[in-house]
């Protein structure tokens, strides 16, 4: 499974926004962009602990609230873009926010990129446990031993 970066999800993001929402934003103002920029690292932040502690249930949980944030920055970010504003041009508070953003955003990429390893190790331990355990056993007649005449069929749900 391919890894997008975060400011390609934002830019795809942000295009699902309807007209509606565009003109609702043109009051667009600095700490409405500031605000998003802080939920959204917060956000990361605790999935990031999650992830840490390797509780993928906890961290999916937070994926759609992750995502509404998400998609609101990226609109947030698109407005201002079309406005003009740029990042240089803002203060070193908002500066020290999006960098704080950033590095959030750098350490969730590693730790999903490793809870995803994790995941494809784990799903190739039972695959090969289930193809391996098919090998051995009992034959069609019944004997001990294994039995090179089957196909090894093997199913997967979501109790494993």
């Amino acid at each position: 499974m391919k890894m997008l970066h975060l400011g390609k999800v934002v830019r795809r993001l942000s295009g699902r926004f309807s007209s509606r929402n565009e003109e609702e934003m043109d009051d667009f103002s600095l700490s409405r962009l500031t605000d998003a920029f802080t939920r959204a690292t917060d956000i990361m932040a605790q999935e990031n602990h999650f992830l840490m502690e390797k509780d993928v249930a906890g961290a999916a949980a937070l994926l759609p609230e992750k995502t509404v944030l998400i998609e609101e920055l990226g609109a947030l970010v698109t407005h201002a873009r079309k406005t003009g504003v740029r990042a240089e041009n803002l203060p070193a508070s908002f500066r020290q926010v999006q960098g704080r953003f950033m590095d959030i955003a750098t350490q969730n990429r590693e730790l999903l990129q490793e809870a995803m390893t994790t995941q494809e190790a784990v799903m190739k331990l039972l695959i090969d446990s289930a193809v391996e355990e098919n090998r051995h056993g009992y034959g069609r007649t019944g004997e001990v031993g294994s039995d090179t005449s089957s196909r090894g069929v093997f199913s997967l749900n979501d109790r494993a």
